[in-house]
């Protein structure tokens, strides 16, 4: 249950002893582009998966002035030779240039309900859930701002733990479908690293069309444990391929798993990404099942309603959403999480509270760059 609250919240291993920290300082090292390794190869994922979910970074194209320079051999200095007459070069026909793929530009407009027929071998209880989980994605609205980001300061005990930057990156592909990439780098303060530190990345890539998780990747870097953890969706199958890595003085794990999900389902990633596209009208609220290492989960979210609220030392409007974290059968109860969501049309996240065993969890944004709007 633990585990559950940190994904969700992105931020709880941060709660681990922190103190005030300069943030322009921690800003530059938060920031410096430095790519998250594809877990697929880590994993050695089977031949067929890797060629659907590893994702590459695009390579920077090479004019021909620049490889004719390359290719230019540097010879020794020599006596001038006499001129001897060149003939001249035969023109060649002109090749016409060949455009760069572009990747057309992202429009809410394409999405669609998730459609998938259940397998046959699919768990009859699902069949419930994706009856309430249907008439939910039916209101939903996806926003996504290629470029837009956001940088959360996390407080514990009145200091600053540490700072995460959210990110909502290019639009990229997956199997041949245009996916979204939601990215998340957690950092606690330096200062603070002899007693503890982390420097955690979280990628969430979902299917532009449906808005389904299609690849979840959490690299953990701490002070007491590194952790590898990476799951694939196949709703064709109704399945998540889950791999877990975990390397911590007298407790390792090296697991690896496939699982049957329902055929509408959220990684905790990507949770808080669908929330923002539902119409969050007071007293709605909806239950999405989540999936975290395999296992499935239901994430409540009840819209509290509209109401100010100081963020950064500014008063903002927001919507107060209260989610509750409940598990299929016994249904036991979690931990409540309150998260605001910006009353405009952009519903970015603003702030957040948790509840922890000594006192309590917050965030706030502190800085925030627009992305592209989506029309």
């Amino acid at each position: 249950m633990k585990k559950i609250k940190f994904t969700l919240l992105m931020t709880t291993a941060l709660l681990i002893g922190a103190c005030a920290t300069n943030y322009e300082e921690e800003k530059t090292v938060l920031m410096a582009k430095n790519d998250t390794p594809d877990l697929v190869s880590s994993f050695e994922a089977e031949k067929e998966q890797a060629q659907i979910f590893t994702t590459e970074t695009p390579k920077k194209e090479v004019t021909i002035p620049e490889k004719k320079k390359r290719n230019q051999k540097v010879m020794p200095a020599t006596k001038t030779a006499p001129a001897v007459k060149e003939k001249a070069p035969e023109k060649k026909p002109e090749s016409t240039p060949v455009a760069p793929a572009v990747i057309p530009p992202v429009t809410s407009s394409e999405f669609t309900v998730p459609n998938n027929v259940a397998p046959a071998d699919y768990p009859e209880e699902f069949k419930a859930y994706d009856a309430k989980s249907k008439a939910v994605w039916e209101k939903f609205k996806p926003i996504f701002n290629p470029g837009e980001q956001s940088i959360m300061a996390v407080t514990y005990l009145g200091v600053t733990a540490g700072h995460i930057t959210i990110q909502s990156k290019e639009i990229t592909t997956l199997n041949n479908k245009p996916a979204y990439h939601f990215y998340a780098r957690f950092k606690s303060s330096d200062s603070y690293r002899y007693f503890y530190w982390l420097d955690d990345r979280l990628d969430s890539y979902v299917e532009k069309q449906t808005f389904l998780p299609m690849k979840y990747s959490l690299i953990q870097r701490e002070k007491k444990q590194n952790v590898d953890d990476l799951q694939l969706f196949d709703f064709k199958k109704a399945v998540t391929l889950n791999w877990y890595k975990r390397v911590k003085e007298g407790s390792n794990k090296d697991e690896k798993g496939e699982t049957k999900i329902p055929l509408y389902a959220q990684d905790s990633f990507s949770a808080l990404q669908f929330v923002r596209g539902l119409p969050l009208i007071k007293g709605d609220v909806y239950e999405l099942p989540v999936i975290t290492r395999g296992k499935f989960w239901i994430l409540k979210a009840e819209v509290m309603g509209e109401e100010t609220t100081s963020v950064n030392g500014k008063d903002m409007k927001a919507i107060k959403i209260k989610a509750e974290t409940n598990f299929p059968g016994v249904l036991k109860k979690s931990g409540d999480i309150n998260f605001w969501y910006g009353a405009d049309a952009d519903r970015r996240l603003l702030k957040f509270q948790a509840k922890i065993k000594l006192g309590s969890l917050y965030g706030e944004v502190v800085e925030f760059t627009p992305g592209n709007k989506v029309q």
